[in-house]
């Protein structure tokens, strides 16, 4: 079949029977998680749900026996990461893979989109210039081409029948040519508010670096990444100043995952080359900003093959770091490596950057983790991604590998047991970032089935489903559909305040909501009618 020739149904709304979707025992329900004073509420404001980066959020999700599936055709491209403002309106950066236009889309809760932003170009052939946040005031905050944007997304007013862009509040001077001192040789990869209720208007900036890695083993690194604090200050109609507070160039090391953020600094992630010039040298770096100084607080190393994993973007760890304290007031950090012959969930101190364990994961020869963890207290969840290989705009007609493991970690042991594995689900292939849901205790993941013959012509049957967190039972799976199109490539499953869940396929956007939580909706409409 030729991709090109497949017909996009512009629209589906579809009512599922499914059970109950309730954890045998929850174990997150009432834990909440620190706030960033300079972005949204957790939950809504971050691609990773908050600054933390914890892949989890204090809400239950769609729970109940009855389920509305929303599928809508999303004419710019696939969504990867969405936030949700104040108005319950979800917003994401969404790719066209024709013309690498990055567009800033907002949506209501049905699905129907009210405005598209064009907001910059693709760089290369990572994520690097698609990240955003939602701030404190509910404006989206971008990196495109090289420049901090913010947008005026806290009520977007529809228009009838016009898609329309928004306005700029403030565009902020090129951050590369700020930092290095030339706008050329260098990318804006992801950007974060610094953590410091006394000084607003500062923002963390991870610059890439530019290795050619597609040219892989023949690859070179021709620019270093760079970790920067740089100031925006807004002055009104449209116009801000901006400043360099200070940086620090990683030597030897790039970047292609974004990063976390508390109140001691920013925790990053970097693959790098080692004194042969392969790329075996990768490190977990914690950053502080003393005064206007951007110090390293310490880097530990991680265990690096050396080689691109099939399925992986990266030689070196895929995670993004996610920050955890403990209820005695430890504070923790995980990746997932790049180790051979399996990778191993990393678990440092925050503090010190000393390593609390290392936890082989899933098939031997056959794991890796673009996903980031899950990460709540002394819990992590790891999903395996190992061969899941983006075709667009083909289908992928074999399995990727599959599991799912949680780990409970023990920094105080003495005796080297500092990590138990809880449950290893091994028999569902995961796609993207799994979110936990703490108030149900249920994971709900995009997953991916090849079992019919089929699948060898036509791509496997992508859904979203429902874990247990308590023992990594599959609860339910909802049937997107079959092919490329229903494919959720990179990014995560997201929810708005009412916890209906949305994620964005390579043509579609997707809700799924509590039925009965429609039925009140359409009640409430029908008597203001009346």
């Amino acid at each position: 079949m030729n991709p090109f020739d497949q017909v996009v149904a512009l629209r589906r709304e579809e009512i599922f029977h499914v059970q109950e979707a309730q954890s045998t025992t929850n174990r997150f329900a009432g834990i909440e998680l620190p706030q960033n004073p300079w972005m949204a509420p957790n939950n809504f404001s971050s691609p990773h749900q908050d600054s933390w980066c914890s892949e989890s959020v204090s809400l239950e999700g769609p729970t109940e026996k009855k389920l509305l599936l929303t599928e809508q055709y999303n004419p710019f491209g696939f969504t990867p990461i969405m936030v949700c403002n104040r108005q319950n309106q979800m917003i994401g950066v969404s790719l066209d893979y024709f013309t690498m236009q990055y567009w800033l889309v907002v949506f209501d809760e049905d699905c129907h989109i009210l405005s598209a932003s064009p907001a910059g170009k693709r760089s290369g052939s990572t994520f690097g210039g698609g990240y955003f946040y939602l701030d404190n005031n509910d404006n989206s905050i971008t990196v495109q081409n090289n420049h901090i944007v913010s947008y005026p997304t806290q009520n977007v007013q529809p228009k009838r029948d016009d898609i329309y862009p928004l306005k700029p509040n403030w565009r902020s001077a090129d951050i590369i040519a700020l930092v290095t001192g030339s706008p050329e040789g260098n990318s804006l990869y992801s950007c974060l508010p610094v953590w410091d209720a006394q000084r607003p208007n500062l923002y963390w900036c991870l610059i890439a670096g530019q290795y050619n890695f597609e040219d892989y083993p023949d690859s070179t690194l021709t620019s270093p990444a760079y970790m920067a604090v740089v100031e925006v200050v807004p002055e009104g109609d449209g116009k801000c100043s901006t400043n360099l507070i200070g940086s620090l160039p990683l030597k030897n090391q790039w970047n292609n995952n974004t990063f976390a953020v508390d109140e001691s600094g920013a925790y990053v992630v970097t693959n790098g080359l080692d004194d042969n010039n392969q790329c075996t040298e990768g490190y977990l770096w914690a950053f502080g900003l003393e005064g206007d100084q951007v110090t390293v607080r310490w880097k530990t190393p991680y265990q690096n093959a050396g080689y691109r994993k099939p399925g992986q973007t990266n030689i070196g760890s895929g995670t993004t770091p996610t920050l955890t304290a403990l209820e005695d007031g430890t504070e923790l950090v995980g990746i997932v490596d790049n180790a051979d012959p399996r990778c191993n969930v990393m678990v440092c101190h925050r503090k010190d950057g000393s390593i609390v364990t290392e936890v082989p994961c899933f098939e031997k020869m056959r794991s890796a983790d673009e996903a980031s963890l899950i990460g709540v207290q002394d819990t992590f969840v790891a999903e395996n991604n190992f061969g899941h290989y983006p075709t667009y705009p083909f289908s992928q007609y074999v399995p990727n590998g599959p599991g799912m493991e949680m780990l409970q970690v023990h920094p105080a042991e003495s005796d080297g047991q500092r990590a138990d594995e809880i449950w290893d689900q091994s028999a569902v292939h995961f796609y993207a970032m799994s979110m936990l849901c703490r108030e149900s205790g249920i994971i709900y993941a995009h997953t991916c089935d090849w079992s019919t013959d089929i699948s060898a012509v036509q791509g496997g049957m992508y859904y979203v489903s429902a874990l247990d967190s308590f023992d990594g039972r599959l609860i339910w799976r909802v049937p997107l559909g079959r092919g490329v199109n229903y494919c959720h490539e990179y990014g995560g499953i997201y929810f708005n305040r009412n916890g209906d869940l949305f994620m964005g396929t390579n043509q579609y956007l997707i809700s799924i909501k509590n039925f009965h939580s429609r039925s009140e909706k359409l009640k409430a409409i029908v008597k203001q009618v009346d």
